[in-house]
This record gives C-alpha cells, sequence and structure tokens, in this order.
C-alpha cells in the first residue's frame, strides 16, 4: 500500500523549488555538498545520500522522486518493529504500519525529493533502538540507538523534537535504565557535535530569538496550522481534525486505565513538536508543515493504539472506525498528489532553460544566484547545453563578494561568455553582484534581458589582448568624440569591443551605442546596443570607457567588419560623424576556426 500510494503520479506535479535546490545539490562537488549545507539550514547527510542517488539514476524528476518512495515503504516495517518494542502487541504494530503506510502527510512528502520522507526512518529506528536497549540493558542496541539519534538528527534538525520526547519519555517510563539512556545520549551528541561546530554560525543566526515570554505567546498564533498541517486537513479542514482527535479520544476512553500510559510517547512526541516547530516559527516568521514529518509517524502509532482499542470490543466497531477516517480523508488527496503546500506564486521550472538555450553555446558557463534555480535548470537541459555555476546572493544562502569573486574569476580563465541568472533581479544582494560585474574590467556586456522575475545577464571574456584600432571621430555638432577603440582581432564565439568617448556636451535626447558585425556582403551578423554609462558626461570633457561583447552566432563566418555609431533611442535616427557618414569602421575580425 505505501508503494503504490507513493508511486501515484510521481513524476506529474513539476519539480517545486526545493527539488530544483535538491538536485542541483547533488551536482555540486563533495566538497560543497557539506559546505553549502552548513550555510543553509539543512544537515548534510540526505544531500550526500542523494548525490550518490543521482549519480546512479540520473536527473529527472520520477528517479530523483523515487527515493523518497524508497524511504516511504521502509517505514512500515520499521513502524511495526519500532511499535512492538513500544506496545508489546502485534496487532498495534500491524495497525501503525497501516497507518503510517497511508497518513497523508507521510504519502505527500513521500513523493518530494527532498529529506522530510526519510526523517521518519531515522526517529523509528531510534524509537526502536532505544527501547530495546533500555529493556534488555544492552550495549549493543544502546550503541545501536545512538548511533541512528545521530543519524536522525543528520537528516534534519527539526528530528530534535520527536527525539527529545522520545528520550523523556524513556525517563520517566522506564526510569531504572536511565544510564542507559543517557548513554545513548551522550553517543547521540558526540556524533553529532562535530557538525553543530562547523555549522555553528549558520545556526546561531537561525534560532535567534527575542525574550521568552513574548516569544511563546506569538508562538500561539503557529499551534492551530501546526495541528491543523499535522493531520493534514486541506480540502476538509477542521472536520478532519474532530474526526482525528475524537477517534484517538474514543480510544483512550475505550482501553484499561492500566494502559494510558502506553499513550504518553506519542502525545509526547506530538506536543513537544507542535511547541517546537511553533516556537522556531515566530522566531524566523516562517511557518512549513513539512517540520512535522518526523513526528507523523507517532500520529500513526497513537492512531493504531487507538484504533486497537476498537478491535478489543468488536471488529466490526474497527470497521466502522476505519470507514469513518477514509470518508473523512479521501478528499485530502487531491491536495496530497497537487503538491502545493510549499507553491505561492504561478512558476515554470523549464523557463530559464526555454531562456537560456537559444543564446548558450557549450562552452559557456552560467552562474545561478540560487540553486533551486540551478537544480530545476540541470533537469530541464538534460545534460545538454552549457553546464552551470552559481554565485549565491539569494536567500537562504548569501555569499560574501570575495568569494563569489574568487569562483568567477576562476571561470573566466576557462570560457569566454559567461551568463548570470539573477532571481528577482538586482533586489538585495543582487544589486551588489550586478555592480561587481559590469566594473569588472575583464568583463564585457553582452547580454541583458528578464525571464519572468529572473534578470539575464551575458558578458564575454576576452582570452588575448585587444588591438588599437585607428579609427577616431566625432559627431557633427561636436558635442561626443570617440578617441580611441581596441577590439579583439580573432573570436570564436564573442567579439569584445572598447571604447573611450570624450563628450564635450551631454545630449539632450537619449542617445544608444550600437557595435555592429557585418558580413562581407553587407549584411548585419551580429549587434550589441546600449546606453552610454552614466560616467560619460558626467564631467564635461572627461573621457569615459564602456565595453561591448558582441555574441557571435554560431555559423558565423568572417571576416567581419566593426561598425560603430550612435542613434536616436525614441526615433532610430543615426547621429551624422565628422567623416560624413552614420557610422564608424574599427576593423576588421577573424573567426578563430578559419585559416
Amino acid at each position: 500500500m505505501a508503494f503504490a500510494l507513493r508511486m501515484y503520479q510521481l513524476a506529474v506535479p513539476a519539480l517545486r523549488w526545493d527539488e530544483g535546490w535538491t538536485i542541483a545539490h547533488g551536482t555540486l562537488p563533495w566538497p560543497e555538498v557539506v559546505r553549502i549545507a552548513a550555510l543553509e539550514w539543512h544537515p548534510p547527510l540526505f544531500y550526500i545520500f542523494y548525490k550518490l542517488w543521482q549519480s546512479l539514476v540520473g536527473v529527472n524528476a520520477f528517479a530523483a522522486r523515487y527515493l523518497a518512495v524508497l524511504a516511504g515503504v521502509i517505514i512500515v516495517p520499521l513502524t511495526y518493529v519500532a511499535a512492538i518494542a513500544w506496545a508489546s502487541d502485534r496487532r498495534v504494530a500491524a495497525i501503525a504500519a497501516l497507518c503510517n503506510a497511508a497518513l497523508p502527510l507521510l504519502v505527500y512528502y513521500g513523493q518530494v525529493n527532498r529529506m522530510y520522507a526519510w526523517t521518519p526512518v531515522g526517529v523509528l529506528l531510534a524509537t526502536w533502538a532505544l527501547l530495546r536497549a533500555t529493556e534488555r540493558r544492552s550495549g549493543a542496541w544502546t550503541l545501536g540507538a545512538g548511533i541512528a539519534t545521530a543519524f536522525a538528527l543528520y537528516l534534519l534538525y527539526y528530528t530534535v523534537w520527536p527525539l527529545a520526547a522520545l528520550y523523556l519519555y524513556v525517563l520517566l517510563a522506564r526510569p531504572r535504565a536511565w544510564r542507559t539512556t543517557l548513554m545513548a545520549a551522550g553517543i547521540a551528541l558526540f556524533l553529532f557535535a562535530p557538525w553543530l561546530v562547523y555549522a555553528s554560525g549558520t545556526l546561531q543566526h537561525r534560532i535567534q530569538s527575542g525574550p521568552v515570554l513574548p516569544s511563546l505567546r506569538n508562538a500561539l498564533e503557529f499551534v492551530g496550522p501546526s495541528v491543523f498541517g499535522l493531520v493534514f486537513a486541506y480540502g476538509r479542514g477542521w472536520t478532519a481534525v474532530g474526526v482525528m482527535g475524537g477517534v484517538l479520544l474514543a480510544g483512550l476512553l475505550l482501553a484499561p486505565r492500566h494502559q494510558w500510559p502506553r499513550m504518553l510517547l506519542p502525545a509526547l512526541g506530538i506536543a513537544i513538536a507542535v511547541i517546537g516547530v511553533s516556537y522556531g516559527a515566530q522566531a524566523v516568521r516562517f511557518f512549513a508543515v513539512r517540520h512535522f514529518v518526523p513526528v507523523a509517524s507517532f500520529l500513526g502509532m497513537a492512531l493504531a493504539w487507538a484504533l486497537a482499542q476498537f478491535h478489543r470490543r468488536s471488529g466490526w466497531l474497527l470497521a466502522l472506525a476505519l470507514v469513518i477516517l477514509v470518508v473523512t480523508f479521501w478528499p485530502v488527496r487531491t491536495d496530497v498528489y497537487a503538491k502545493m503546500l510549499e507553491v505561492v506564486d504561478p512558476f515554470d521550472p523549464a523557463a530559464d532553460w526555454r531562456y537560456l538555450s537559444p543564446l548558450l553555446r557549450p562552452d559557456d558557463l552560467v552562474f545561478f544566484n540560487n540553486l533551486a534555480k540551478a537544480g530545476w535548470y540541470e533537469a530541464s537541459r538534460a545534460g545538454q547545453g552549457a553546464p552551470w555555476s552559481y554565485t549565491l546572493a539569494w536567500e537562504p544562502i548569501v555569499e560574501p563578494m570575495p568569494v563569489i569573486a574568487e569562483r568567477v574569476e576562476a571561470a573566466m580563465e576557462n570560457h569566454s561568455r559567461l551568463w548570470f541568472v539573477l532571481y528577482k533581479g538586482t533586489l538585495g544582494a543582487n544589486n551588489d553582484l550586478r555592480a561587481w560585474l559590469d566594473a569588472h574590467p575583464r568583463l564585457y556586456p553582452m547580454w541583458e534581458g528578464w525571464a519572468g522575475d529572473t534578470l539575464v545577464l551575458g558578458y564575454g571574456v576576452p582570452h588575448g589582448p585587444l588591438v588599437e584600432s585607428p579609427a577616431r571621430g566625432a559627431l557633427v555638432d561636436g558635442a561626443i568624440e570617440l578617441t580611441r577603440a581596441g577590439f579583439t582581432p580573432v573570436a570564436e564565439s564573442m567579439v569584445a569591443v572598447e571604447l573611450t568617448w570624450l563628450v564635450e556636451e551631454r545630449p539632450s535626447r537619449s542617445l544608444k551605442i550600437f557595435v555592429h558585425l557585418m558580413s562581407a556582403d553587407g549584411q548585419l551578423v551580429a549587434q550589441h546596443d546600449v546606453r552610454p554609462p552614466e560616467s560619460c558626461g558626467a564631467s564635461a570633457g572627461e573621457p569615459c570607457t564602456d565595453r561591448h561583447g558582441v555574441a557571435l552566432p554560431a555559423d558565423a563566418q568572417g571576416p567581419l567588419t566593426i561598425r560603430v555609431g550612435l542613434y536616436d533611442e525614441e526615433t532610430g535616427e543615426r547621429m551624422r560623424w565628422d567623416n560624413g557618414g552614420d557610422f564608424l569602421t574599427l576593423g576588421q575580425v577573424r573567426i578563430g576556426s578559419e585559416e
């Protein structure tokens, strides 16, 4: 059942934002997998696991999500053995396995290419091992419990809440085994401590909060959404929460009182998770239902215990309760398979690839300011087109400019054309990145355009010296003079042109500079048109320099003649030069592949 529920329409929903992040992470070099994880809000274990998986199956939605399906299947036997260790009742264990196979929240994230589907695996492993360790006082089980606890923590920080509930439960229910419990906790802390130290900067930034009492009051507003999300009442409303709560309460009332302490484990797990996630949400003003996936298996165990009490009274009573639950939660399947919890605005994960693919050459390099967009590009290009790198300047990671600069400058040594995909344009740190790119003396602006809410910039990188052109000239009115020009005499994918202007008087109308590459028969092959730099004309008589990267089409044949000039941006009328024409000729460029 778990397999079937998670395989249904597995590849149908488009890749979500975080799924793109996962795919990009799986493409990073090994050292970067760990470094980037330390800068964001997730430990590295899933990314390491996924990188291995992606190297085996490649990049596509079905293969990537299938890893989550496997986790959803694994939790079924794990639930069974953990429930046996908890309730000592095979009937409860079998029903718990059934519940965790079908709980909507677990099915939802059992189809998402993230670490969430694996978090119940870690929590259930820790539950099984710790309960066995404290029951048998076994050193091997104690070591296993510590390792399983660390395993869960390395998957997701939010596993700390159900794990804290587990250890508290064992201390309360089995106080004589406190040494075993603390030993397992110590092993887990020893194994997880290196990561806490390595990622301490990010953790301190993320967990900062205000005074405790006001924060607790603020957390109250998230309690309702927490319960709603854990039950996954989407599409059914609070009716579903009421039915779930009613079944749990009825099971408690039907059970003998001496069995009530059994419910302490799932009750603590759910309560501590609701409080912890709500408190964290108010601290960062961000709430996500996915943070309850680690504790969802405890909800399945609680529901199973309640349903088992129905069965003890009558098999028909159990059947009735199951029918009520199925009828109540059947409508939520639409939300389960639509996968819309993390989606706020309309999006198209293939949009960047469609925009870029006609512009790119295989030896280009594309930089993304966010790994989610990079992952979408990686999935869309399917091994074709230009490779990618990253200049992280958008949440959740904003790298310092020296780190970004080092990566970009290293890429300049091996690529003649660099592209930068800036999600949200020049907002925030993107503005500093754009300013650095435009000011860099080795980068020649080649392209600027928008793909929805994403700014795409292209820059040429000449790998040889520019030759100086003898061309000089001034407009007939003497307001603007071209005093120097240089260009790359040989090119393969891009021609770099550098122009120095002297502006005696700022023009009264808006002008644009054009750089045209003309074929021998006078046909326009490529061009680059931009407004003059702001520095031009800021001080009368002061020279200013602007750079142009002219992208060559793949079928370009030379030699090509370079023409430059100015025209009125509104009317398109070209300005006249003192040579009597409406352009100046800088010289000729030979295509690199030609003899």
